[in-house]
């Protein structure tokens, strides 16, 4: 997901992301990992604290490896 590449990206752990937008780390990880849906208010705020200018929804796409 692109949300992972841009957590990377800035040097946030999944726990920095959670603290920046208020949310419990394991969200964000069950988020990374496809087993729970990034909510409207919370996709936003992600994108937020990781700079993103795009729609929210494409952070959580998936994206090619190489």
């Amino acid at each position: 997901m692109a949300v992972v590449q841009e957590r990377r990206r800035l040097g946030l752990s999944q726990a920095a992301l959670a603290r920046k937008i208020g949310a419990n780390p394991s969200s964000i990880s069950r988020i990374e990992a496809g087993k729970e849906p990034p909510w409207p208010l919370r996709a936003r705020r992600i994108a937020d604290a990781v700079g993103w200018k795009g729609d929210p929804m494409e952070l959580f796409e998936e994206v090619d490896a190489a």
